[in-house]
């Protein structure tokens, strides 16, 4: 053991001893926290974690956590280096979201790094997350709404925008909707949320399935979601004939490409902006159409309940801190809701 001085050297020599008593593994005092964190990745994840979950968590750690702290060894951290990588996001302009995350990940490395007795405490889990700012949430009015469903009419996607609009669906969920999941019974016309499309990390486009139990459910069809899914019946039929033997939908996917393959996220997001570019808005990101729902849901008086059980949240308190409305005690869902909306009708919110 090497010191500037006998002190420094009997000093390290107590750490060490204090150290093993605890039953920290002195010889694992080099591993950095790069190395723990590909431990971690390699055998402290689940079995049934996803390879697209295990992609981002891997590159969270590479992009935000590891160029601050990678280097330097485990047990020379501190609190304090932890709150300089977020104070290095912060500046960046990151959003609260992905800072929570790598916050996190943080604490999960270091605590795979306390069971194989590499430290005796997890240096993150103290730290607090950083706020950033706070992401624009955009709705839209009854009026923009209509226009933008008009608009989609002449696009080969609009069916595509109208259900994701009509139902607040994530975009995955929306290109991820399988026909056996479609029931249009003229009495009770549901689909089935129960999956959605994901790209792997070599590429691939498969059907997941939800990540929380909210995430799966049934929602009824007003008769505007109806129509369009009835359109888009007929159209894929017509486009299925014109291709011929070069169709491949083996999924049964409701929305495709022209030959039946799943559709790309950047396609959609083209379409949904020329659609919106038409119909006078401007930008509209496949995402924004699930936060337009729930503004158009909530000034239609639905109760937060029903909302947050239309978009699949796992609480109501995710869609309360999420969309700030004020919320009308009616005992509307979104079928009429959305059904008046898309008319220009108005609805009473005295509605049973």
């Amino acid at each position: 053991m090497r010191g500037k001085s006998r002190s420094e050297v009997r000093t390290k020599l107590e750490e060490l001893i204090v150290a093993r008593q605890a039953g920290i593994e002195v010889l694992a005092r080099t591993t950095t926290l790069a190395e723990a964190a590909a431990m971690w990745l390699d055998r402290g994840m689940a079995a049934d974690v996803s390879e697209n979950t295990r992609a981002n968590y891997e590159r969270l750690l590479r992009v935000h956590v590891l160029p601050s702290l990678g280097p330097m060894r485990v047990p020379d951290l501190r609190s304090e280096h932890v709150e300089a990588m977020l104070d290095t996001m912060v500046e960046a302009d990151l959003s609260a979201s992905t800072m929570r995350l790598a916050l996190n990940l943080t604490r999960r490395v270091l605590r795979f790094a306390m069971a194989r007795d590499v430290v005796s405490r997890n240096v993150a889990e103290p730290v607090l997350a950083r706020r950033g700012p706070r992401a624009e949430r955009h709705g839209l009015t009854p009026k923009q709404a209509r226009a933008l469903l008009r608009a989609a009419k002449d696009d080969r996607l609009g069916n595509l925008l109208t259900i994701s609009l009509l139902l607040g669906l994530r975009p995955g969920e929306a290109a991820g909707l399988t026909w056996k999941r479609v029931k249009l019974d003229p009495e009770r016309p549901t689909i089935t949320i129960a999956a959605s499309l994901r790209r792997q990390p070599d590429g691939q486009m498969v059907l997941a399935e939800p990540k929380t139990p909210t995430s799966r459910r049934r929602l009824g069809l007003p008769p505007e979601a109806v129509t369009a899914l009835r359109d888009q019946k007929s159209a894929q039929h017509a486009e299925r004939a014109w291709a011929g033997d070069d169709w491949h939908n083996e999924l049964g996917l409701v929305f495709t490409t022209e030959v039946g393959s799943p559709l790309d996220p950047s396609n959609v997001r083209r379409s949904m902006k020329n659609i919106a570019t038409k119909a006078g808005i401007g930008h509209l990101h496949p995402h924004l159409l699930r936060h337009a729902a729930a503004s158009l849901l909530s000034a239609a008086g639905v109760p937060i309940e029903d909302i947050s059980d239309t978009l699949g949240h796992r609480s109501v308190t995710v869609t309360a801190e999420i969309y700030r409305h004020p919320i009308a005690p009616v005992r509307s869902g979104h079928v009429a809701a959305m059904s008046a909306i898309v008319s220009g009708g108005k609805r009473s919110r005295a509605a049973s």
